[in-house]
């Protein structure tokens, strides 16, 4: 009906794609003949402007809503919040100024925390529903290193798009980094980090663990676990350690901030996370020789407060049968368990560890 004249050209220049005649003549003889009790069809290719949003920042004032949806360290600037697009957040990140930078170098570069994404991710969902809570972040992936090149800053781009499903809320979120490189004249786009968060109006059942497996050698102390891992201060999670089948790991104390400023509260303590992280790691070193850095986790579970730990966090490790992934759990002596992991899988470091660095590693394997 619309194969002449100015309208094919006007659909060019808009983006939108027309069905072409000889696709379209025979299925409208196919309709009109066939009669029309067997339900519609609808056949659409790139929609063009259509797809465009109505308003660029989705109606919101961003600069009232930034303030309003200002939870922790990771979320910044509210951009904009689309139908098509969802919540769009940007940080800028100094990696003079934030000690999970500054302390997470590797081969002198600072690089933006795994689990520091898995918070934004966390904030990003929450900054929609304030209330409710966090049942998982699920299906998480780490594409590529963000990475702060000459200790520049850069901006850290969120993407959240909610969805319902059943009595939970899910957000499917995205990390992405922006460069310009040179001979570009646009910023080139990175996926870094994907991940869904799960979200529920009641808070998550507590759990008690088994009871908390027990040294039967020597133990790896902090001094020789930071030989062998490039984390500074503020990420020096771990106090000792013991092999016993899987792996136990004694969370330190009193670590430095953080984050800056230290009053902005995390929603799920990612250090937590980076505990079961590193103690992974050490089972690996001590069985494969190599160091893992994250590349997927299936699902993360914040059980309980920190806040409301009495005495010391230990992380138990259980390598799986498949030999590829680990499930993790962060508990007190008293067995309370705090967060579950599920499904931690690592890439090697193309760096191999040093032989004389895993002495310690394999006196108490």
């Amino acid at each position: 009906m619309a194969t002449r004249g100015s309208i094919p050209k006007m659909m060019e220049v808009a983006g939108i794609d027309m069905l072409p005649p000889e696709a379209g003549i025979p299925l409208i003889r196919r309709e009109l003949t066939m009669g029309g009790t067997t339900g519609e069809i609808l056949i659409g290719q790139r929609l063009g402007i259509l797809m465009n949003e109505l308003d660029a920042t989705g109606g919101l004032d961003t600069e009232a809503a930034s303030l309003s949806f200002a939870l922790g360290p990771m979320v910044g600037k509210v951009v904009s919040v689309g139908i098509h697009s969802g919540l769009t957040i940007e940080t800028t990140l100094d990696p003079t100024a934030q000690p999970f930078l500054y302390d997470h170098q590797i081969s002198g570069t600072p690089v933006l925390p795994g689990v520091m994404g898995i918070e934004a991710f966390a904030e990003a969902a929450l900054a929609l529903l304030p209330g409710w809570h966090i049942e998982a972040v699920e299906d998480i992936n780490f594409m590529a290193p963000f990475k702060f090149y000459r200790n520049q800053p850069r901006t850290v781009t969120i993407k959240a798009m909610i969805t319902q499903q059943g009595d939970s809320v899910v957000a499917d979120c995205k990390l992405i980094g922006y460069r310009t490189l040179p001979k570009q004249a646009e910023p080139e786009a990175t996926t870094h980090f994907t991940g869904r968060v799960r979200m529920s109006k009641e808070a998550p059942v507590p759990v008690t663990a088994n009871k908390l497996p027990q040294s039967e050698g020597a133990n790896i102390k902090a001094s020789d676990i930071y030989r062998i891992y490039f984390h500074g201060p503020a990420y020096q999670v771990m106090n000792q350690a013991w092999l016993n089948g899987g792996a136990v790991g004694q969370m330190a104390q009193s670590l430095p901030a953080n984050h800056q400023p230290a009053d902005r509260k995390t929603v799920l303590e990612p250090r937590l996370i980076e505990f079961c992280f590193q103690t992974a790691g050490l089972w690996e070193m001590s069985e494969d020789g190599r160091m893992g850095l994250p590349l997927h986790v299936h699902q993360v579970c914040p059980l309980t407060a920190p806040e409301q730990a009495n005495g010391q966090f230990y992380a138990v490790i259980t390598p799986q049968p498949d030999g590829g992934t680990f499930d993790a759990e962060v508990v007190d002596a008293a067995g309370k368990v705090y967060l579950q992991l599920h499904g931690y899988q690592t890439i090697a470091l193309p760096e191999s560890v040093s032989g004389e660095l895993l002495k310690a590693l394999h006196a108490v394997a």
